[in-house]
């Protein structure tokens, strides 16, 4: 398994740069689509500086690419079968928070779909992560632990054992202030069409 604390600053930069130009969008352009500022995206695209997690999030999702995909690169893909090695696998740990988000890789190509393994420590908060675009959907299952999720204006507690589902397009974050144990959380996040 990679660990990285968002540290690849020159790979990210690189695949951030490249995702945009693919898609015909300035710095402003996507400022705008992300909520990250000009001069943030402008920092790290020259590996200025690394961004957070949070960061990293809004604009792979701005992107439309998994978070992976921006530290890892492209990875070569079967047409039928996407295998990631528990070697591939890349945790990122939240400095601010001690968060840690893990990406079980690349999904089968034309897939948009990010299957992550989230931890977040006790007595902390991750977040707030910025809106994803409109109409994106998380799927959480809260593995163990438990957790106060709030997404724009709503809240919901979370037990071990229990699963939601909402639309991301608010700003959310992950509480565990409260906690006395980690919260293991498996994350799908379902980009709009």
């Amino acid at each position: 398994m990679r660990v990285s604390t968002i540290d690849d600053t020159p790979q990210v930069a690189r695949a951030i740069r490249q995702r945009r130009d693919e898609l015909g969008l300035t710095i402003r352009g996507l400022a705008a689509k992300s909520g990250v500022s000009s001069s943030m995206i402008s920092d790290i695209e020259r590996a200025a500086k690394s961004p957070t997690v949070a960061t990293l999030s809004a604009l792979a999702a701005a992107l439309g690419v998994p978070t992976a995909a921006l530290v890892n690169g492209d990875v070569p893909q079967s047409p039928r079968i996407q295998v990631v090695r528990a070697a591939d696998h890349l945790l990122v740990i939240d400095p601010a928070s001690g968060m840690t988000r893990q990406s079980y890789g690349s999904t089968l190509a034309g897939s948009r779909i990010e299957f992550l393994r989230c931890v977040v420590p006790p007595s902390s908060v991750a977040g707030p992560f910025a809106p994803r675009p409109k109409g994106t959907i998380e799927h959480v299952h809260v593995s163990s632990g438990w957790l106060r999720m709030t997404i724009g204006p709503d809240e919901v507690t979370l037990a071990a054992g229990d699963s939601f589902s909402c639309l991301a397009d608010a700003p959310h974050r992950f509480d565990n202030s409260e906690g006395e144990s980690e919260a293991l959380l498996y994350v799908i996040v379902e980009p709009a069409p």
